[in-house]
């Protein structure tokens, strides 16, 4: 395997796990059983692999750095931290010494590395066409999620927010808690200021569409970063709390992460360290 080969030649002694949930080897129990044993977890796979393993290591209580080498189809996560790197420099970096500490979130009791959401955008962000996506940009994932809305324009989910001492109420076609400088690969101006280790995540609530124009409207706003829009509001906190009036079906991480009449989402501050390239800023030397 060139990924064992690539570590080995760096001075790494390597163990390899394979993930086969079908025959109970799967992030948790590994983590659980590895732990004390390593200096360093790498994760080769999606998104969503890298979100089993922080839940592993979180809930096992086992705190080494981590490694990814990103083998999905959006990859949002390794982006925001070592951009668009082959698996040949992920290897180098994670031989290195040179690690970022980043914040996550808890979603009930549940983490995240970069979003957790409700409503139509959690899963239509995922599949809509790259060519559709290089073209209009993030106003791609609005269009696409339009088209496919449950019922069209009358999906909607009556939702109480309470974040930082401030409650927002209204219908909302969507709901979302980052830490990230894309969503489906895609930037957005509406992240423009967000930091993966600030102690802050950004909010997104979207209100449900009256009629065209409203749609067209919500679409020039996520396209232009425009957060003023009565339709779309944006706005930083470190802990909130969704109480729908039916069941939310959340995503995490671009996996399904539970139905929850009360979602508790907190920030967890710095809580896991990965190995960096140097351009990160405010990185830190690993122990």
């Amino acid at each position: 395997m060139p990924i064992v080969c690539a570590l080995t030649e760096k001075g790494c002694e390597v163990t390899v796990y394979p993930i086969e949930p079908e025959k109970g080897l799967v992030s948790e129990s590994i983590l659980r059983d590895a732990k004390g044993r390593f200096d360093l977890v790498m994760c080769i796979g999606g998104d969503g692999t890298l979100n089993h393993v922080i839940n592993g290591m979180m809930k096992n209580d086992f705190h080494v750095p981590i490694s990814y080498i990103p083998g999905g189809s959006t990859n949002d996560f390794s982006r925001n931290i070592n951009g668009d790197l082959d698996w040949e420099a992920l290897c180098c970096i994670a031989a290195g010494n040179r690690s970022f500490r980043y914040d996550i979130g808890k979603l009930n009791d549940r983490y995240f590395n970069y979003i957790a959401g409700f409503g139509a955008f959690t899963e239509i962000s995922y599949s809509t066409n790259q060519n559709m996506k290089n073209v209009f940009g993030y106003g791609a994932y609005v269009l696409n999620m339009i088209a496919k809305l449950p019922q069209n324009v009358s999906y909607k989910e009556h939702v109480v927010v309470e974040h930082d001492g401030e409650v927002e109420e209204g219908d909302y076609v969507f709901g979302g808690v980052a830490n990230t400088l894309s969503i489906g690969g895609v930037k957005s101006p509406a992240l423009d200021g967000a930091e993966l280790d600030d102690g802050l995540f950004e909010v997104v609530l979207i209100t449900a569409p009256s009629d065209l124009i409203a749609i067209h409207e919500i679409v020039q706003c996520l396209s232009k970063g425009d957060t003023g829009n009565s339709y779309v509001k944006v706005f930083h906190a470190k802990h909130v709390v969704f109480r729908g009036e039916e069941a939310l079906n959340w995503t995490v991480d671009g996996e399904y992460g539970g139905s929850y009449k009360e979602a508790v989402v907190d920030v967890c501050p710095h809580a896991m360290e990965i190995m960096a390239a140097p351009k990160i800023p405010d990185a830190e030397e690993g122990d």
